[in-house]
């Protein structure tokens, strides 16, 4: 039997790149085998053949154009699974889902939020056994697949979390609109959450907490603002733990990019082209903020419960010099647990159905990642040492 068939939609970008080198590099995954075979698709198809060269074990270029439904059904065909790294989502929604599910493939896609995901149940994919996997990414995707992983480590039972998401880097486009939608609430633009809302006695409680200007943080090496936004991801992760608390921040260490959320703080966007405007000011102030310096990432996560009968604090730290590398290796894991059948048909969240202990396995093994480490409440450390 030849070896499964797995393309990758927008092969050649950052996300993509990153995507093909987690799933040949067999040193990331326990699980024994030689790695799928790989269609790369692009737009930009001599890069993709160079890549392909790159990627080797067999792995092929084809043309896909994203815009065109017929090009994507056709680069789908006889493909087991197909990885989409391209976006970003608010802007192409279902399109790509759908191509792939009609041209029998299983999908998965490092960005696709709740809108999506409301698409594609209503495509009844179970009807003809097809079976989707969205926020493969690092966020979403492994900030809810860490804190699940934290709960086990000796936790009898979580009652409280608080979260900590950001740094320091260059924030592409859907990041960028993302952060830009996380100013409030994002029904408007289908931006999965509320801003200034925080998880209560598990329920969602709007506008409890506050932006923080400048101010120190642990663990992070620089000043930075806070910017609360409590996401349906997050919510969900708050009902599955059950959790009593849970405060949920965005993290800008950039004064650049302070100053470009300060001023944008007098409401949503009331139209695309504001959106758009935003969202390349957002992108302009992340790139000055990090000219001349190294870039960084945190996920911190400190979790309140009990342990042996008594209350336990301990905080999970993650730093990354290369979310795009992170976002790789889930939308990788997505794609194995496709291959090996471990999910039902319907589409799903990464977050909520990958294992927790493969992707911190995984991503401890990354170069990227500097530190994935358990921090037991009380212990020294200086700000930024990790």
């Amino acid at each position: 039997m030849s070896e499964p068939l797995v393309g990758v939609i927008g092969a050649t970008g950052t996300a993509g790149r990153a995507a093909v080198a987690a799933l040949t590099d067999m040193t990331l995954w326990d699980a024994a085998g030689p790695p799928p075979r790989l269609r790369l698709g692009s737009r930009k198809r001599e890069a993709a053949d160079r890549l392909a060269e790159e990627a080797g074990h067999g792995a092929q270029a084809a043309p896909v154009d994203i815009a065109d439904e017929a090009s994507m059904r056709s680069f789908s065909q006889g493909c087991d699974v197909v990885l989409n790294c391209a976006g970003p989502s608010f802007v192409f929604g279902d399109r790509v889902a759908r191509a792939v599910l009609s041209a029998g493939a299983d999908f998965v896609d490092v960005s696709g939020y709740d809108p999506v995901h409301a698409q594609l149940s209503a495509l009844d994919p179970p009807a003809f056994g097809r079976t989707a996997v969205l926020s493969a990414g690092i966020y979403p995707g492994l900030s809810t697949l860490l804190p699940r992983w934290l709960a086990r480590q000796g936790f009898d039972k979580p009652t409280g979390l608080t979260v900590h998401l950001g740094g320091l880097e260059a924030a592409p486009e859907g990041s960028a609109a993302d952060l830009v939608l996380s100013l409030r609430d994002g029904a408007v633009w289908g931006s999965s959450g509320s801003g200034m809302a925080a998880w209560r006695d598990g329920r969602r409680a709007d506008h409890v907490l506050r932006a923080v200007q400048d101010t120190e943080l642990p663990f992070y090496p620089d000043r930075v603002s806070l910017q609360p936004f409590l996401s349906r991801e997050a919510e969900r992760l708050a009902t599955d733990l059950g959790l009593v608390t849970l405060d949920w921040y965005n993290v800008f260490a950039g004064s650049q990019t302070r100053m470009a959320f300060t001023r944008m703080r007098t409401g949503q966007p009331a139209g695309e082209s504001e959106l758009a405007e935003a969202t390349q000011a957002v992108m302009r102030a992340s790139m000055l903020d990090l000219s001349g310096r190294e870039p960084y990432y945190l996920m911190v996560y400190r979790m309140d419960g009990i342990a042996g009968g008594a209350p336990v604090s301990r905080t999970a730290v993650l730093r990354t010099s290369d979310t795009y590398q992170v976002t790789g290796m889930v939308g990788a894991l997505a794609v194995r647990t496709l291959l090996a059948g471990a999910l039902p048909p319907g589409a799903h969240y990464a977050g909520d159905v990958l294992d927790p202990e493969a992707a911190v396995t995984a991503a401890r093994r990354l170069p990227a990642v500097g530190t994935l480490e358990v921090v037991e409440a009380g212990a020294d450390f200086e700000a930024g040492a990790l």
